[in-house]
């Protein structure tokens, strides 16, 4: 636990040097799934991005989630990369949890996510789920007329 908590500092230090206009926190309910795990688990995390007008976004997002109720899904941490539009992106990363390091990648829109995790061990568990998160542009200036 302590080297977890060692990993979400160093991770957030990074998430904090992105460059980026906004900062949104979230929460979420995953159901993962796989053939090392299958339940619920809570996720609260942070995501520093960069929306302009027409919709495109980029930034990076850090999430901490935890097992809920009797499945075996563990506690762990992410952070990727997003890009794509405010409805629809892609997200790539990287995590730690019980089962070691893994790369993330997935789909997140206005609160929904999908996606998996590939263990650097063997294995893999996927998951979908839903957040609070949900992008509005900004407002294109007006343009002297």
């Amino acid at each position: 636990m302590k080297r977890m908590m060692t990993i979400a500092a160093v991770t957030a230090c990074l998430a904090s040097a992105a460059v980026a206009n906004d900062t949104k926190g979230f929460v979420g309910l995953n159901w993962t799934f796989g053939p090392g795990a299958s339940g619920l688990e809570g996720v609260f995390g942070a995501m520093n991005y960069d929306l302009d007008p027409d919709g495109d976004i980029h930034g990076a997002k850090l999430s901490l989630h935890l097992g809920m109720g009797p499945g075996p899904v563990q506690g762990k941490i992410k952070f990727a990369g997003v890009a794509g539009q405010d409805d629809a992106m892609a997200e790539l990363g990287m995590g730690y949890g019980s089962r070691g390091w893994f790369g993330t990648g997935g789909l997140m829109g206005k609160h929904w996510t999908v996606g998996g995790d590939l263990f650097f061990n063997g294995g893999w568990e996927g998951f979908g789920g839903i957040h609070s998160l949900k992008f509005d542009p900004p407002k294109a200036p007006l343009s002297p007329g």
